[in-house]
Order: C-alpha cells, then structure tokens, then sequence
C-alpha cells in the first residue's frame, strides 16, 4: 500500500513540476504593426544563432511584406539549442531588445543584426571566451540599434530577462518544436524547409485565402493514369486517385 502511494505522489508531483508558468503576454515577437486578426497566422521558431535560421530569415520578412500585415501574422519565437552555446544569451538579448525599443522592429533588427555576425558567435569562435566576454560583443550589437551598451549589459543580469527567456524556451517545448527552423501556419506545424523561397510559401498559403481548398498541380508525370500529381508540398508529391483531393500540407485524402 505505501508502495503505491509513493507511486500516486511521485506521479502527481512530476505532473505539477513540470507545468509551463503562465506567461505575462502572448509569446513571440510579432513583425509590423499588425492591428487585428488575420487569416493566415506564420509561426517561426528559429536559432538565435542557428544557420538555416539565418538562411530562412530573410525569406520571413519577404513573406510579412508580400501579404501585409492585414492579410497574415508573422510571429517569431527564439528557441535556444543546447549545442549553440550562446544561443540562450542572444535569446535573453531579444528579450532586453524588446524592453528597451518599442518599435515593433527592434527585435528583427537585433535577430539581423546577430546573423550578420553569426559566425563570431560559433561555438569554435567563442570557444576559450568567458560569458562576460560574449555578452560584451552582444552589448555591441545593441549599441549599433541604439541601445547603450552598459544600459544592455546590466539588463542581461536582471533575473526576469533570464526568466522570460527559459518561458518562452519551454512554451516552444510544448508545442512539439525539436528543432530550428521550424514553422506553424494556423497553428498546424508544416514541414517548410529553410530553402523554400517566397514563391514555395505562396504555394501553401494562397489556396487558404481563396474558395479553392486545395493547391493542386495537374501535371501526370510520376502518376499512373487515372491518377492525379498532387504537390501538397513543395517538392513534396503524392498520386491523388479518384475520389481524393490534395489537401495542402497532407496530400491526398479523401
């Protein structure tokens, strides 16, 4: 019997152990002045000083800009892998950035700026460098967004920077994010790869935003007769049969 109540307390202590705290606003940093609701909602977890983030960050913000900001919501939440070793500092960056400019641009303008020297903060660069030494070359990225550098040097030790950083962290966890980059459109993770162009995202979101469900290519080459291509995905195909539609993001389903 005391068996099994151990058993009961360790299970319903492990359970609230490992709740995720509420956080003070809606996660993530919103790009633009985005007003109210849109359709097409584009989440992406990216690096902090991850290179296929680098890669797909670009695209992002051509992807904000093609649809404006009535039309879809770019929202960008910083995941720190633990093998970047300095990925959790420049994440804590993003979250003093956003406290100290109130543009809705800082912290893009922070995420450019530290991609543009991200290989400075490789694992290999900052090798034999002390925290205090890269939190010193961070406070010189902020200081080319106008931010003073002592000013985000002392922000960087406040415990509810570091705090709001390992929220954001574990609210990441709980949405299935292994890795970066990854995306959700409508909260629905999709398998876009940091390659995709503007022209390869369009390919999933236009059809959400016209009375056709479907993004479909009628092409037959690789399907047997009968059969219809269906490219649910960039890059990504199945042979749709008779009865079933191309749904993107899926493939064929009847």
């Amino acid at each position: 019997m005391a068996f099994h109540q151990f058993i009961l307390f360790a299970s319903l202590f492990s359970i609230v152990a490992s709740q995720v705290p509420i956080p003070k606003r809606k996660l993530g940093y919103v790009f633009g002045e985005v007003k109210g609701l849109t359709p097409v909602n584009v989440d992406a977890f990216l690096g902090p000083v991850c290179p296929d983030s680098k890669e797909v960050f670009p695209t992002l913000l051509q992807l904000a800009n093609h649809y404006g900001p009535d039309v879809l919501t770019l929202r960008m939440h910083m995941f720190p892998l633990p093998y970047h070793r300095n990925s959790f500092l420049v994440a804590m960056g993003a979250q003093v950035v956003n406290r100290m400019i109130s543009s809705a641009q800082g912290v893009y303008n922070w995420t450019g700026s530290v991609y543009d020297k991200i290989e400075t903060l490789s694992n290999t660069a900052t090798k034999s460098m002390s925290e205090v030494q890269i939190i010193s070359m961070l406070g010189d990225i902020a200081a080319g967004l106008g931010i003073q550098k002592s000013v985000f040097v002392q922000k960087m030790a406040d415990p509810l920077v570091d705090e709001d950083a390992r929220v954001e962290w574990k609210y990441t966890c709980t949405r299935g994010i292994s890795g970066t980059p990854m995306f959700t459109i409508n909260d629905v993770i999709v398998a876009a790869s940091a390659s995709w162009s503007l022209e390869d995202w369009r390919k999933v979101i236009d059809p959400l935003l016209s009375n056709n469900t479907s993004y479909q290519s009628f092409h037959s080459t690789g399907c047997k007769i009968g059969t219809t291509k269906c490219e649910y995905l960039p890059g990504k195909i199945e042979c749709c049969t008779k009865g079933e539609a191309c749904i993107p993001n899926v493939g064929c389903r009847c």
